[in-house]
C-alpha cells in the first residue's frame, strides 16, 4: 500500500498552498504532494525556469498552479509575492518555507560572505515569508510549515552557518506558534534527515559526503525519499494535525536518536555477555 493511499484523499481541497524553493528537490515534491491532496499551488522560486517547470508539471495534471519568481532575502520581493498570491488565488491557507542553500567549510576560516548568504536565505528568508504571508492569513487562520534540518538539532562539523540558520528556524517556529495561535495560525517545523535529492547525490559523487558513513549512522540504513518528507509536511498542513503547533517533526530514519557507535545494523547481532560470578 502506498503512503498516499493511507491518508484521506483531497484533504486540502481548494486550499491555497504557497511553497518557497519549489522548483526542485524536496520543494517540488512538497508541491506535488499538496496538489495531489487538492491544494491550489503557488510555486515560489528564485529560478524562473525551475519555478515554471514545476508549475507546468502541475498544470498538466489539471492543478490550479501559478509560478512566482522571488528571492526570499529580498524584502520588497517577498512583500510583492505574498500580496500577489493572495490577490491571484483569493486567500492563503498553507505556507511552506523550504528555500535553502548549503555551503560547507571549516569554521576558523569560514568566509563572512558565505555565513551571510546562508543566514539571509534560511533565517531572514523564513522570517520575511512568515511575516508577510502571516499577515495574509490572520483573518482566517492557516498552517505554516518551516523546513529546518537535523543540522539544526544535532551538531554537524563544517556546517556552522547552515546549522545556525536551521536552529534559528526551529526557534522562530516556536515563537510564532505561541504568538499567532490566537489568529488560528498553526506554525510547525519539519527537520529532515539525509534525503535523496539531486544535490545530495551530486555531493556524494564529488566526494563531499561518505555515503557508507552516513548509512552507519542511520538505523534504517537508507536515505529518505523527497516524497516522505513531503508527506510529513502534508500532515502538518492538514486538519489531521489540528492540535499541533510549535512542534518539530524529525523524519530522519533514527539519526538523531542514535548516539552512534560502530554497528553493522544487524538487529540480531550478539551483545556482550557478562559472566556470572
Amino acid at each position: 500500500m502506498s503512503r498516499a493511499s493511507q491518508r484521506p484523499e483531497r484533504e486540502l481541497e481548494g486550499k491555497v498552498c504557497a511553497i518557497t524553493g519549489a522548483g526542485r528537490g524536496i520543494g517540488a515534491a512538497i508541491a506535488e504532494t499538496l496538489a495531489h491532496a487538492g491544494g491550489r499551488i503557488a510555486v515560489l522560486d528564485r529560478d524562473a525556469s525551475l519555478a515554471a517547470e514545476t508549475q507546468a508539471s502541475l498544470s498538466a495534471r489539471g492543478v490550479d498552479a501559478k509560478a512566482y519568481v522571488v528571492d526570499v532575502t529580498d524584502e520588497a520581493g517577498v512583500v510583492a509575492a505574498a500580496r500577489g498570491v493572495a490577490e491571484d488565488f483569493g486567500s492563503v491557507d498553507v505556507v511552506v518555507n523550504n528555500a535553502g542553500v548549503g555551503i560547507l567549510g571549516p569554521s576558523m576560516s569560514f568566509p563572512l560572505e558565505d555565513w551571510r548568504v546562508q543566514m539571509d536565505v534560511m533565517a531572514t528568508g523564513v522570517f520575511l515569508c512568515c511575516r508577510e504571508f502571516g499577515r495574509a492569513m490572520r483573518e482566517r487562520g492557516g498552517a505554516i510549515v518551516n523546513i529546518s534540518s537535523i543540522n539544526g538539532v544535532v551538531a554537524f562539523p563544517m556546517r556552522l552557518a547552515y546549522s545556525a540558520a536551521k536552529a534559528a528556524v526551529i526557534s522562530m517556529t516556536k515563537v510564532l506558534a505561541v504568538e499567532w495561535a490566537a489568529y488560528g495560525i498553526r506554525v510547525n517545523a519539519v527537520a529532515p534527515g539525509n534525503t535523496r535529492t539531486g544535490l545530495f547525490e551530486l555531493a556524494v559523487a564529488q566526494g563531499h559526503i561518505d555515503l557508507d558513513a552516513y548509512m552507519d549512522h542511520t538505523p534504517m540504513r537508507r536515505l529518505a525519499e523527497p516524497e516522505e518528507i513531503a508527506e510529513t509536511v502534508l500532515y502538518l498542513a492538514s486538519p489531521r494535525s489540528s492540535y499541533l503547533t510549535g512542534q518539530v517533526i524529525v523524519p530522519d530514519g533514527g539519526w538523531t536518536a542514535f548516539g552512534w557507535i560502530p554497528w553493522t545494523g544487524d538487529p540480531e547481532a550478539p551483545g556482550t555477555t557478562v559472566p556470572k560470578e
